[in-house]
Parts: C-alpha cells; sequence; structure tokens
C-alpha cells in the first residue's frame, strides 16, 4: 500500500540549512543512506515532486528527485552514501545530479554510464586499459 506525504516525510531528516538526508527504508533494500543538497528554490521543488507523486498512489512513470536517489541507495555495491548534488532534480533513472560510487571488488556492484539516461548524452565515457 502506497504511503501517504505525511509517511513519506517520516523518512526525511534535515541535516543543516542545505543539507538533508533519506533514511533507510524509504524504498524497499536501501544499502546507504541518500543525502541531498539544495538551495531554497529547489528544496521547494524536491518535497512538491515527493507531495505530488503521492496523490496518485506511485502510479505513473513518474518518479520524484527523492526516490530516485533512494533508488541508487538500494544498488548492489555502493559504498558511503548515495548523493543528490546542489543541481539535483527528476532524471531518468538516477536523479539528475546524482553521484555514487561504487566497490570495485564487489562482484555485484554495478557500472551505470548511462545511469541519468541518454537523450542529451548525461553519461560519462569509460576507458579501460592494461596500464598500470
Amino acid at each position: 500500500m502506497p504511503r501517504t506525504y505525511e509517511e513519506e516525510l517520516k523518512y526525511i531528516e534535515r541535516i543543516n540549512g542545505h543539507c538533508w538526508r533519506i533514511k533507510k527504508g524509504f524504498v524497499p533494500n536501501m544499502n546507504v543512506e541518500g543525502i541531498f543538497y539544495v538551495n531554497n528554490h529547489l528544496e521547494k521543488l524536491m518535497f512538491e515532486e515527493l507531495e505530488n507523486s503521492t496523490k496518485f498512489g506511485g502510479i505513473g512513470g513518474f518518479l520524484p528527485g527523492m526516490k530516485q536517489i533512494a533508488n541508487v541507495a538500494a544498488l548492489p555495491g555502493i559504498v558511503g552514501r548515495s548523493v543528490g548534488l546542489p543541481d539535483v532534480h527528476s532524471g531518468y533513472g538516477f536523479a539528475i545530479g546524482n553521484m555514487a560510487a561504487f566497490d570495485y571488488n564487489d562482484p555485484k556492484a554495478i557500472v551505470s554510464p548511462g545511469g541519468v539516461g541518454f537523450d542529451i548524452n548525461c553519461g560519462v565515457r569509460l576507458l579501460r586499459t592494461n596500464l598500470t
């Protein structure tokens, strides 16, 4: 059963003036916490996205940026936190401005060069060499 906006807010905690924590449990299987940094304008947008997503019971293709940050926190091999940088907003898979690091030595860890999508070439480049 989908949660209400008020229930969702129990998982979101202000750390300081422009920094917010997304607690484990916000989405299933989170391995680490999420954290995001926003100014007043983006803070309003992030919370409006979350509130609007609860009005329709989570039905539809749109995921708010906070949910996307939390989904990245559930990916295998993630270390530290899933971080939303100060330009964070809802994206394709990862939130735009979402950053994460994954343990190279974890055989279940992922590599996701297109985490934010491919439509305007927002990926990264990968190059593997034998150089040490």
